[in-house]
C-alpha cells in the first residue's frame, strides 16, 4: 500500500506540466476506462505490439517481478513472454482518477490468470496506478505499475 501511495504522489511528477483546465475529471476517467478496455482486449487478443502501443513511447511498466520495462519495443518483448508463459483472462477496472496537468493518474483493480510454477493456473487480484498523458496522438499511459498481493500458493 505505501508503494502505491508512493507512486500515486511520484505522478504529479511525471505527468507533462499544463494547466488543469486542459484536462477535466470526467474526461480523464473517460480516457482511463478506454485505455483499460483496450487494454483487456489487446491481452486477450494476446497482441504484444497492441499493448505496447497503449503506452506513450518512453512508457515504462515496472513488471511484478520488479523489473523496469522502458519503451515500446522492451513492451513489446515483455508483453510477447508474458503471453508465451500463458497469462490470460485480464480485467481491469478503473476505481478513480485525478487530474494533474495534461493528463493524471489513476488507480485500479485488476485480475489476470497466470502459471504458477508447476504449470497449474492460479487467478491473481492486485491494484495498478496507471500514470496517463494525453499527446498529439492521443491518450496514453506513461507509467504502470501493479501491486499483487502475496499469495500463499505461490
Amino acid at each position: 500500500m505505501i508503494r502505491l501511495l508512493t507512486l500515486a504522489l511520484l505522478a504529479g511528477a511525471i505527468v507533462t506540466p499544463a494547466s488543469a483546465a486542459d484536462v477535466t475529471k470526467a474526461e480523464l476517467m473517460q480516457a482511463a476506462s478506454a485505455l483499460a478496455q483496450q487494454y483487456d482486449a489487446n491481452y486477450a487478443a494476446k497482441n504484444p505490439a497492441g499493448m505496447a502501443a497503449l503506452y506513450t513511447s518512453d512508457g515504462v511498466l515496472v513488471a511484478p517481478s520488479g523489473s523496469i520495462v522502458r519503451g515500446r519495443q522492451a513492451l513489446t518483448t515483455y508483453y510477447t513472454k508474458r503471453f508465451a508463459a500463458g497469462a490470460q483472462d485480464h480485467s481491469i477496472k478503473v476505481v478513480e482518477a485525478h487530474v494533474q496537468g495534461n493528463g493524471g493518474y489513476g488507480l485500479t483493480q485488476f485480475t489476470v490468470t497466470v502459471p504458477k510454477t508447476n504449470g497449474h493456473l492460479r487467478k491473481e487480484h492486485g491494484s495498478i496506478v496507471a500514470v496517463y498523458q494525453r499527446d498529439a496522438d492521443g491518450w496514453h499511459m506513461r507509467l504502470v505499475e501493479p501491486s499483487v498481493p502475496e499469495s500463499v500458493d505461490q
